[in-house]
């Protein structure tokens, strides 16, 4: 068993590098070919130039992203990555299998409840995006009315607030249960809270809105956000291994 189980990990460590590199020579080697074809193709600097201000943003998002994702999807964190919509569907998903049969997250066998949960959603999402490609037009009139935007609106919302009960539960899987665990959420929520009160201040006084060309606007969350998640993930940490040790919260 112990044999097969590492197996499977080497197995899906092994597709994942080379699924992750296929799509990354796919995603960026098909425009440059084509630049290339058509003589389009943009100078290094002005690429550099272009990029910059959108790897400020998504740089240290996706290392958060890595470290957040990694412990809950497992070895699934590969196909999640290349097929997308993680916040969205593939981290819902893999949560509620490991809550569903009771598996505590990080262990080998969630990694492989966690592989057939995402690999399930990842082709009933691909299924989904090409019954929507056809029905696009004819369904067109009815995804225009107003009553079709404004729930669109909330889907993200209504999600982020279905995790936020996932997280705020007692129950950790394979039996456990974290009783107090919500105090944990305390110290980085407050301080998201009054970052986000007070960003246009820190950005005038760090002078950030003036780096990026928007004078006297707060830049911190919108352009910075990335770094603020990786900062609130060692909060996040010793906040709660603090708390655990002074018994408020406890492991049953």
């Amino acid at each position: 068993m112990e044999l097969e189980r590492a197996r499977h990990l080497r197995a899906m460590h092994r597709l994942g590098r080379w699924g992750t590199a296929g799509a990354l020579l796919i995603m960026l080697g098909i425009p440059t070919l084509l630049g290339i074809r058509f003589d389009c193709l943009p100078s290094f600097g002005r690429v550099f130039q272009t990029a910059l201000p959108l790897l400020m943003i998504f740089v240290p998002s996706s290392l958060s992203e890595v470290l957040y994702y990694t412990p809950i999807l497992g070895s699934s964190v590969y196909l999640s990555f290349i097929t997308g919509e993680i916040i969205n569907i593939k981290l819902p998903v893999a949560g509620n299998a490991l809550k569903q049969l009771q598996v505590e997250a990080g262990t080998e066998d969630a990694d492989v409840i966690a592989a057939l949960a995402v690999g399930v959603s990842s082709l009933l999402v691909m299924g989904l995006v090409v019954v929507c490609m056809v029905l696009f037009v004819p369904l067109q009139p009815i995804l225009t009315q107003p009553a079709v935007r404004t729930v669109s609106a909330n889907v993200l919302p209504a999600l982020f607030g279905a995790l936020a009960a996932g997280a705020l539960g007692r129950s950790l899987g394979g039996g456990l249960r974290a009783i107090g665990r919500w105090k944990g959420l305390l110290p980085p929520a407050v301080l998201t809270l009054l970052i986000a009160r007070f960003d246009r201040e820190i950005s005038l006084f760090l002078g950030l809105d003036a780096a990026l060309g928007q004078p006297g606007r707060g830049v911190i969350m919108s352009s910075f956000r990335g770094f603020v998640i990786l900062m609130l993930l060692p909060i996040t940490y010793y906040g709660s291994r603090f708390l655990y040790k002074r018994g408020h919260i406890r492991v049953a």
